[in-house]
């Protein structure tokens, strides 16, 4: 029973990781016209060096004083920042959701070779999380692809469809 709860256990952890995933690739390219806006602009800002990681909360501010600028440039309307600041936070809220469900996901995975006694084995955990995460980016990336869903689509499609695009 205990192999069994340990089997579930890591289904549900993996479920927790990539469906939010998932949602919040979604969601991004709902607001995919925004996100070019802001590309386009960002190209005026000079990037903030890779050498600040060295010193991560300084190139975690100047990042962000980056963004904000470009922000304020890509926004027009108080509409439109309202819109951008609620993909801001969808986005956040989304991805921490599934970087918790990644680590609980580590935790069941360890649980799941304790329960068949090779715990010891820190390779074969590695190897686990390894292919359940790649499993789990495959499995949001496939779902969003434009070709898998023009499929989708002509297979739902009816024989008389009435346009109204």
């Amino acid at each position: 029973m205990d192999q069994f709860i340990a089997i579930v256990s890591l289904i549900g952890d993996w479920l927790l990781f990539t469906f939010p995933l998932f949602q919040g690739l979604m969601e991004l390219q709902e607001y995919q016209e925004l996100l070019d806006d802001f590309d386009q602009l960002s190209k005026n800002w000079d990037e903030v060096s890779p050498w600040w990681w060295l010193v991560p909360i300084v190139k975690i501010q100047l990042e962000r004083k980056r963004g904000h600028e470009i922000l304020r440039q890509a926004t027009r309307t108080r509409s439109e920042r309202r819109r951008a600041l609620s993909f801001l936070d969808q986005a956040t809220a989304w991805y921490f959701v599934s970087v918790a469900g990644w680590l609980k996901m580590i935790s069941s995975s360890y649980e799941l070779l304790e329960t068949y006694d090779v715990e010891e084995n820190i390779w074969l955990l590695v190897l686990l999380v390894v292919l359940l995460t790649s499993g789990g980016l495959f499995n949001a990336y496939y779902r969003i692809d434009r070709k898998r869903i023009g499929q989708k689509e002509k297979e739902l499609k009816p024989d008389s469809e009435v346009a109204n695009d």
